[in-house]
């Protein structure tokens, strides 16, 4: 199973997103900093790693706070699971050192531009928890996500 890990960073009220291409869509998107943990990494480490490749942001992994998670079944069986954290940096300067080399640009935005952005995405385990928390605010929602016949249904 794949195992995720991305940030809500926050500074003066605003959100740091990534726009990075997405090699199975057909555009690029913005997301929050986020990618795959590591063998041997746990999540808020794989989250705060994740933070500094993509955007240049610090925080440690025990500043992180634990915000939603998400699971995905295809085919009956779980497929991935992720863990979404919050956190306030005290820098908001960005140095972009992505290994993966897919992060175009990094960007701090208002919530609601954020919502709107992220709401663009293609794929829903990503766009609807992020877009939920950032406009509720409600920590603690595991999400699972389902996919069938080529369309998801999921459930908090």
């Amino acid at each position: 199973m794949q195992r995720y890990a991305g940030v809500v960073a926050r500074y003066d009220g605003m959100v740091a997103l990534v726009r990075e291409e997405y090699h199975a869509w057909d555009a690029p998107y913005w997301n929050l900093p986020s990618g795959a943990v590591e063998d041997g990494e746990v999540p808020a480490s794989g989250a705060a790693r994740e933070l500094r490749e993509e955007s240049g942001l610090r925080a440690a992994a025990g500043e992180l706070e634990l915000v939603w998670t998400t699971r995905t079944v295809a085919d009956g069986r779980a497929t991935s699971r992720s863990w979404n954290y919050l956190v306030d940096v005290a820098d908001p300067a960005f140095a972009v050192d992505d290994p993966d080399g897919s992060v175009m640009e990094v960007r701090w935005f208002p919530v609601p531009d954020a919502v709107r952005l992220l709401g663009e995405m293609p794929y829903p385990p990503i766009a609807v928890p992020a877009v939920d928390y950032l406009t509720s605010g409600v920590p603690g929602r595991n999400w699972v996500f389902t996919l069938a016949d080529a369309n998801w249904t999921w459930s908090s």
